[in-house]
């Protein structure tokens, strides 16, 4: 290990206790231990087992927007924030977020589009979309395309978060792994692999998203997905793998104190491997501990024991076990090195070009494959600078104690910590999968412990971005978390533009916060998804689908839309006062909040 591991004598006032790492990738919670890591912050950090919402009864924090000297921006200025748009532009977000609020349309979205295909055409149908629903959510077809509403965005003080957005044909007979699961609530995002060539393919398209990000003014960031680089199938056999190396160090943490002595080293190396010879085990337990502290921690165990290294590992294993099914063949471990060069290659070219990296979240059975993957980015390419952000979904209960367990090994390990903060995007798909299989769900079961986790984790990262300079992308639609950041900052001195805080929102979602961010000098973005009509569809259809709560609930977004262009009917016509249906149902919203990707 790089520091080597700390002594549980020195450990009893700054310890941290993550249990349940990724559990929801076990059949079993109970197969996951917890795990002790240094805090090094002033105040001992609960472990993901606790309630949030508890805990914040129990840890208020102050109002900071009581104080005199400072206020949060006004979100609820609706001239402020549809001033970029024109009339036209206007009307069309009116009629697409009621499109969206008719339930019936939104759940069969993709049969009513391909019933329109049939009827009138690819090319009329396309035309439709292109005039409502692509022109609202997406930025253009190409890196040409996107230029417009680019410079529109950095004029307003906004920069974009770039995505070619073309995903797998929802009209597909099959796909892959990550499509398995119920539909009736969400479409889950992924791409069909075809063959190593298409990955290469996928590949080249994400180098042109951080080429059109590079080009773009100010710091540009593009989003990669880790499913368009590699067999999905793979990577559920690597987080399998990721998960037996996990397991493996609770089977040899006797006591289950989370760390693993000498003693307990040589006793289960013993019993459990043929080759157990005194010289043997020394050695072994000499490289998981090089500092001869006698212990080895969970940080220094999987920094020292590789997916590359089961194959061997298990040769000697006296009887097959979970250890032994998740080895990868030869032929595997050739597609996972791909897979990674690929990954390095994008990353090369983001570094090169000064484009920062977010690698996207899926699905819990895919998770710890994407981590491992974004972990080993970070250490090649955060050495000195933020390049690489990988994204944590706060509706999972185990997100709290990945996210600091990845802080304190980027403290051990040197590199810089690079976080994107979401709610979650398969909620639906997440908790069936869970109930098919039998096992807890992974999801917190109310949205209100869903905010309180995204509160908590949140402040965590403001913290480490002022004092350790660190950076996160505060990805929220939702207002109270986005005052609760802003607030924090002003708390700690943080200087908007000279920290590496940033928040982002959907393009065309949340406008009164992205703008107002903005101009008020706040490092905002808007994701911003671009590609061909036909190709960006499941796109289109999943930004309804997997946000349901949200189309359901945008009086708001709808109140401030239909104020403002009352406000410049007035103002273009001399009418008389507001309606006032209009500005109650802006005003009615006001504290509305909801559950965002």
């Amino acid at each position: 290990m790089a520091n080597g591991c700390v002594r549980l004598s020195h450990l009893s006032k700054h310890v941290l206790t993550v249990r349940q790492l990724s559990g929801s990738t076990c059949t079993a919670a109970s197969s996951c231990h917890p795990l002790i890591i240094r805090q090094f912050s002033a105040q001992p950090l609960p472990s993901d087992d606790v309630n949030p919402v508890q805990e914040a009864k129990h840890q208020l924090a102050p109002d900071h927007r009581q104080e005199k000297s400072f206020h949060v921006p006004d979100f609820s200025n609706f001239e402020e924030a549809h001033k970029p748009k024109s009339n036209l532009e206007l009307v069309r977000a009116y009629g697409v977020f009621t499109t969206c609020q008719i339930r019936p349309v939104v759940k069969y979205a993709d049969t009513l589009l391909g019933f329109t295909k049939k009827v009138l055409g690819a090319n009329i149908t396309y035309n439709l979309v292109r005039a409502t629903f692509f022109g609202h959510f997406c930025a253009g077809e190409d890196q040409e395309g996107i230029k417009p509403k680019i410079k529109m965005l950095h004029k307003n003080g906004i920069g974009g978060i770039l995505d070619y957005a073309a995903e797998d044909d929802m009209d597909a007979d099959e796909g892959p792994a990550s499509r398995t699961g119920p539909h009736e609530k969400v479409v889950a995002r992924t791409f069909d692999y075809g063959s190593e060539e298409v990955c290469d393919g996928h590949m080249r398209v994400f180098m042109k998203s951080i080429e059109a990000a590079a080009d773009a003014p100010g710091r540009g960031f593009a989003a990669i997905k880790i499913t368009a680089l590699g067999n999905p199938k793979l990577l559920e056999r690597v987080a399998a793998g990721l998960m037996a190396i996990r397991n493996l160090f609770s089977q040899f943490d006797l006591d289950m104190n989370n760390v693993i002595t000498r003693e307990e080293f040589i006793k289960v190396y013993n019993e459990m491997f043929t080759d157990a010879t005194e010289e043997r085990t020394e050695r072994m337990f000499h490289y998981l501990d090089p500092d001869n502290t006698g212990y080895v921690d969970y940080l220094g165990w999987s920094q020292s024991i590789k997916l590359q290294d089961i194959p061997s590992i298990i040769k000697t294993c006296r009887a097959p076990g979970p250890l032994y099914l998740s080895s990868l063949s030869e032929d595997e471990l050739k597609l996972l090195d791909n897979m990674m060069n690929r990954l390095y290659n994008i990353a090369q070219v983001a570094a090169k070009r000064g484009v920062r990296l977010m690698v996207d979240a899926e699905h819990t059975y895919f998770q710890p494959a994407i981590d491992h993957a974004a972990v080993e980015l970070q250490r090649r390419f955060n050495k000195d600078e933020v390049v690489i952000l990988n994204t944590y979904q706060c509706y999972l209960k185990d997100s709290w104690a990945r996210m600091n367990l990845d802080i304190e090994r980027s403290r051990r390990e040197g590199f810089k910590f690079g976080a994107k903060l979401v709610r979650g995007a398969y909620m639906y798909l997440e908790r069936q999968r869970a109930t098919d299989l039998k096992f807890s769900s992974p999801v917190w079961e109310s949205l209100e412990e869903t905010h309180a986790n995204y509160n908590r984790c949140a402040d965590l990262l403001v913290r480490v971005c002022h004092d350790e300079g660190a950076e996160v992308m505060i990805a929220s639609h939702n207002q109270k978390s986005i005052e609760r950041a802003v607030s924090l900052m002003h708390e700690l001195g943080v200087e908007p533009q000279q920290s590496g805080i940033y928040f982002g929102q959907l393009l065309g979602m949340a406008d009164h916060l992205t703008f107002i961010l903005g101009r008020n000098g706040y490092r905002a973005y808007k994701y911003v998804p671009f590609g061909p009509v036909g190709d960006v569809l499941p796109y289109l259809i999943r930004r309804a689908q997997e946000n349901s709560d949200i189309m359901t609930g945008v009086s708001r977004e709808k109140g401030m839309i239909a104020a403002e262009i009352w406000r410049r009917l007035k103002e273009a016509t001399g009418l008389g006062k507001a309606l006032p249906s209009t500005e109650t149902a802006a005003s009615a919203a006001q504290n509305r909040t909801v559950h965002v990707n």
